[in-house]
């Protein structure tokens, strides 16, 4: 049975990709006008995956077969994502997040399941 150290060191293997995190916020131009604009939040280590079997399929018929899960590590400041502030940009294309899942496993892992967003712009 491997250690807790040597699990830990396979586990951060895995997490292999880089995710960056969104945030929608209002900021302000030269002239004083307000708008929204997606600002760069936070970057993260993950692990990507596809939906699979009942999930793909469930989502296929939604339309959303466009789906990722990406796996990180908690972090306390991934309490404050939601899914209307917040979206994943990933190889360069962004995804709106529609769940976030706390896994039972002691609080480690978090997955985020995201949709890629149509022609791949945020906005």
């Amino acid at each position: 049975m491997k250690s807790k150290a040597e699990v830990m060191k396979d586990v951060g293997k895995t997490l292999r990709r880089k995710i960056e995190l969104y945030k929608l916020e209002i900021v302000e131009d030269d002239i004083g006008a307000q708008y929204p604009e997606w600002v760069h939040w936070k970057t993260l280590r993950a692990e990507r995956s596809d939906l699979w079997g009942q999930e793909y399929y469930a989502a296929k018929s939604a339309g959303e077969e466009n789906t990722l899960v990406f796996t990180v590590r908690y972090v306390p400041f991934i309490d404050k994502i939601n899914t209307v502030e917040y979206q994943v940009k990933f190889e360069g294309k962004y995804y709106d997040i529609k769940h976030i899942d706390y896994l039972q496993d002691g609080g480690q892992w978090v997955k985020i399941k995201a949709l890629e967003r149509g022609g791949g712009e945020n906005g």
